[in-house]
């Protein structure tokens, strides 16, 4: 297991993007998956053509034919880690190797008295909500918006800085904003290339997940069935319910340290919450579809769930009204 601790200052990310870097293109893995197999594996049919598949609902055809796949097809995202992807792969795989064992205790209700398989299940929320499309997204955005902040504040507040870094490196003075403005733009250069290959986000999703496992650690788990209903599972499973209703996910701007809980469904049958202390509980149908309708409107681009199940005509119900979600008990 890891020793490796979150990052606390820049100096520390940058010793790590230095550590990684001999790593940067060893035996890369394209096919990445952002929802592990073994968790996928528990929402495929038992019997007849949907035997060993799952049926990947696409938002965006709701009403299209969609084909049913195997676990290797779902919940994968070509590069997703561009930079450094084997040992991502290997630090993801430390939580995942212990999954199956944690998922049978979740199975057999034994969950919440063995510490180790309680553990590892947190361990997979905090993998599941660092190692997302959601997650990526937020640290482009972020990373633009800092770069634009910090080119104007540089042209402006600490333009003084500026013209006396130009002289310093060239000798003379800057003849005007044009020039200090290249310079500027040749500072921020190196920045933009680590941005850009992928060397940024692959420290940064390492970082989030570290810091999310201490989290996690701390909290409650409430590990939730679906009675005679079914769960199924979204492209971002491990997913912020904001504490207003509003803000939906890290994309709607709930952070992990702002969310009313997390939830993330483990299989049909098996949901589990964050919350302050732990227990296990049944849920009301009403309750079953509430947790559903988070994850399909949490979803970026597919929606999982078992062939059969019927889930296909709730999900398009879902996509097309407005009505808030409501998870309370």
């Amino acid at each position: 297991m890891t020793t490796r601790r979150p990052s606390q200052t820049p100096a520390d990310m940058l010793r790590r993007m230095q550590e990684l870097a001999p790593e940067a293109s060893v035996d890369p893995v394209e096919g990445q998956h952002v929802v592990s197999k073994v968790i996928l594996r528990r929402f495929v049919g038992v019997d007849g053509e949907g035997d060993g598949l799952l049926y990947p609902f696409r938002l965006r055809y709701p009403n299209a034919r969609h084909r049913l796949l195997g676990p290797d097809g779902c919940g994968k995202i070509k590069n997703f880690v561009a930079y450094a992807s084997a040992s991502a792969e290997r630090l993801w795989k430390e939580t995942e190797d212990k999954l199956p064992d944690a998922l049978a205790a979740v199975d057999d209700g034994s969950l919440l008295s063995s510490p180790e398989h309680l553990a590892t299940v947190k361990d997979a929320i905090a993998l599941h909500y660092a190692r997302s499309e959601a997650t990526r997204i937020v640290h482009v955005r972020i990373f633009i918006q800092a770069a634009a902040a910090s080119r104007s504040r540089w042209l402006t507040d600490w333009r003084p800085r500026l013209e006396a870094a130009f002289y310093q490196a060239k000798g003379f003075y800057a003849g005007g904003d044009q020039a200090l403005g290249r310079f500027l733009d040749e500072m921020m250069q190196p920045s933009l290339d680590m941005a850009a290959s992928g060397q940024l986000f692959r420290e940064r999703v390492e970082d989030i997940y570290l810091k999310a496992r201490v989290f996690v650690s701390s909290s409650g788990l409430e590990v939730l069935t679906s009675g005679g209903s079914e769960f199924l599972i979204g492209d971002v499973p491990a997913l912020t319910i904001p504490r207003d209703g509003v803000g939906l996910g890290a994309l709607g701007g709930t952070a992990l340290g702002d969310a009313r809980t997390v939830i993330m469904p483990l299989g049909p049958r098996h949901l589990v919450a964050l919350a302050r202390t732990s227990i296990s509980a049944e849920l009301a149908p009403d309750q079953v579809a509430s947790a559903n309708a988070y994850q399909v409107r949490g979803a970026l681009e597919y929606v999982y769930f078992r062939p059969g199940s019927g889930l296909e005509d709730f999900v398009r119900f879902v996509i097309q009204s407005n009505k808030p979600a409501d998870l309370d008990a």
